[in-house]
């Protein structure tokens, strides 16, 4: 019986630190899973660059949970090469926007371009473009370009960026509902708490002030767009 416990324990320790770093450095373990109104109306693609096959599970796993949850239409890529699923990406994109009135990207990958592959598509429809996010390192200068393409609000980081951290607390907080403006700030603060934290227990990870004046995520645009879409 006593083995029995031992091993009862054993598996149930790991879960119960797992709660403990997300009430430390996380929002909390349970969601609010509103979800804001005009669904109908708002779209998101999605799409991860040639990185190992765990990195591709769990990217895809968790952001396609929040993506059909909140979007009436939802599209996952996942790269097998660099520059590949251009043609695929494109037309998807084009589609959505022909068919919702919003539509966010989330561009999951390292230093990137995909800004070129959206030039393709025809002006009047890159209007209804809404937020763009981009994980890859200094690609935060690509705000202005995204604007003038028809993009409303762009978040991006400004260095070699350890924004898989940041991108785990933004889609939880910006799916609520929150503006772009708080979603961005608060993960900013979640991520320099774990950042701390890895710190204090993890010194080979990286000074925490370094890793957040190469992370720091930024906005150009509209500050104020939320998740909810009404009609124009």
């Amino acid at each position: 019986m006593k083995r029995r416990y031992a091993a009862i324990i054993t598996a149930a320790l790991p879960c119960l630190a797992f709660l403990a770093v997300l009430c430390t450095i996380g929002d909390g373990i349970f969601a609010n899973t509103r979800v804001p109104a005009g669904k109908e109306l708002r779209a998101a693609l999605a799409i991860r660059d040639n990185v190992t096959p765990f990195q591709k599970w769990g990217t895809e796993v968790f952001t396609k949970r929040y993506l059909t949850r909140y979007y009436a239409g939802a599209w996952y890529f996942t790269q097998s090469k660099k520059g590949d699923l251009e043609k695929e990406f494109v037309s998807c994109l084009d589609s959505a926007l022909r068919h919702y009135a919003q539509v966010d990207l989330f561009l999951l990958a390292h230093t990137n371009s995909y800004i070129k592959w959206v030039e393709q598509i025809p002006e009047e429809r890159r209007q209804r473009l809404r937020l763009v996010y981009n994980t890859g390192c200094h690609n935060l200068p690509q705000g202005e370009a995204w604007l003038k393409l028809g993009a409303k609000t762009y978040i991006g980081h400004p260095g070699v960026s350890s924004s898989s951290v940041f991108y785990y607390f933004f889609l939880r907080t910006w799916t609520r509902g929150h503006d772009a403006q708080h979603a961005t700030d608060s993960s900013n603060r979640y991520m320099e708490k774990a950042f701390r934290l890895s710190e204090k227990f993890l010194p080979k990870f990286g000074a925490a002030e370094t890793l957040m004046k190469e992370s720091t995520a930024s906005i150009t645009g509209d500050t104020a767009l939320r998740l909810e879409a009404r009609q124009p």
